[in-house]
């Protein structure tokens, strides 16, 4: 299994951010594009950290948001169709990595999330988890970093039409 350590992190922003509304995801976006200025997405982003993080029971830490364009619903593209993705990392001791992710799977279900992602290592001691939030339709994944000293956590919004001036 791979994992992302800090270092590499900021490779991964890039890459999700480009991926977070890709064309095979536009069925997913809401019939109404949802209008809103790039800080009140970014607040829900942060906010959905924020959560994540109460899970864990540790604070984040190197927190780093940025907006990019997103393809509309019907594939169109334009400066105000954005997407805001959120990169953290969450200390967390090596040998509680797959009892976390397994707790915080189980919340993230009991919220009426869905899960796309939940992996263990093959040694045990890493994992990887995603989801799909209910009802906002926001991504969210962790992953072990390696080695397991932290979970790196990104938030991804879905697509949304800005409302801030070009």
């Amino acid at each position: 299994m791979k994992t992302r350590t800090p270092a590499c992190l900021a490779a991964v922003l890039v890459i999700a951010t480009a991926t977070a509304c890709s064309p095979s995801e536009k069925k997913e976006q809401p019939t109404d594009m949802k209008s809103a200025s790039e800080a009140e997405i970014t607040g829900q982003v942060n906010q959905h950290a924020n959560q994540v993080a109460a899970l864990v029971g540790n604070p984040l830490f190197n927190p780093a948001t940025n907006s990019a364009p997103c393809s509309g619903r019907d594939g169109e593209m334009d400066e105000k169709i954005r997407t805001v993705q959120g990169a953290y990392n969450i200390n967390l001791a090596a040998d509680t990595h797959v009892d976390t992710l397994a707790r915080i799977r189980d919340q993230w279900r009991v919220q009426g999330w869905t899960i796309t992602e939940d992996i263990t290592s093959p040694n045990g001691k890493e994992g990887a988890l995603a989801a799909k939030t209910t009802p906002d339709g926001y991504s969210i994944s962790l992953t072990s970093t390696s080695p397991p000293t932290a979970l790196a956590l990104l938030v991804n919004s879905p697509c949304y039409r800005s409302t801030d001036p070009l």
